[in-house]
């Protein structure tokens, strides 16, 4: 009998973020995956670290952050082979993934790979938005606020277009590498003042500042919010 896939979302980086439903999937699970970055890091597995039992199968996996297609889905390709072995073989295997499984996650990637063969179960996370909401002690949105959530990586003119439409709280992830030209994004709409970085949300290494005192470059799990389109 295969095993089953679980995409467990383990929040932003506060370990106590880390839902019931996920910590006692993961107390359980035969095989434990996640992703590591070029740079060697597990930012998943860090912050799950406590809750993985000492008996489990650990599974890093590659991912090349912020690489080409072709490399990325190369990579993708290959943590799902890994993966499958173990379900095929009756393993649980339980992925962790920073935030939410399929809110910009590794996750979803897998998901598309594995799902039409196994068994998958989501368990949704807290969200990096939501937690630096909380951190600055701002709603994202309330009564007919609109929120929209722009990936940094994205194509600059359609940044500018999204910003341009209208007022919003805007949510920038990814910003880490791409801080200059947001920042001179948000001074052409004159609305650097309205916005905050939030290096790190959540673990031991946050930082949070007005954007206008931000550096050139901050870490990859950087968010910059905009604080434009609160209403009344």
């Amino acid at each position: 009998m295969n095993g089953t896939l679980y995409g467990l979302g383990v929040g932003p980086g506060d370990p106590e973020l880390i839902t019931l439903k996920s910590w006692r999937i993961l107390s359980m699970a035969e095989v434990v995956a996640y992703p590591v970055a070029p740079s060697g890091t597990t930012r998943a597995r860090d912050v799950a670290g406590h809750f993985i039992p000492e008996d489990v199968i650990e599974l890093p996996l590659g991912i090349p952050f912020g690489a080409d297609g072709t490399e990325t889905a190369s990579a993708y390709d290959g943590a799902a082979m890994e993966i499958a072995t173990h379900l095929e073989a009756g393993r649980n295997v339980a992925f962790l993934c920073m935030g939410d499984p399929l809110f910009h996650g590794s996750f979803s990637y897998l998901m598309d790979r594995l799902a039409d063969r196994h068994a998958v179960e989501v368990v949704p996370g807290v969200t990096a938005p939501m937690s630096c909401a909380a951190v600055l002690r701002r709603p994202l949105a309330r009564r007919e606020g609109i929120l929209k959530v722009l990936p940094a990586t994205a194509d600059a003119e359609r940044l500018r277009r999204e910003v341009a439409a209208g007022p919003a709280t805007l949510v920038f992830i990814k910003a880490g590498g791409h801080i200059p030209a947001l920042r001179r994004l948000l001074e052409d709409a004159d609305l650097l003042g309205a916005a905050y970085v939030v290096e790190n949300a959540g673990g031991e290494t946050q930082r949070l500042l007005p954007m206008e005192e931000a550096g050139e470059a901050s870490p990859y799990f950087s968010t910059v919010m905009v604080f434009a389109g609160e209403a009344a």
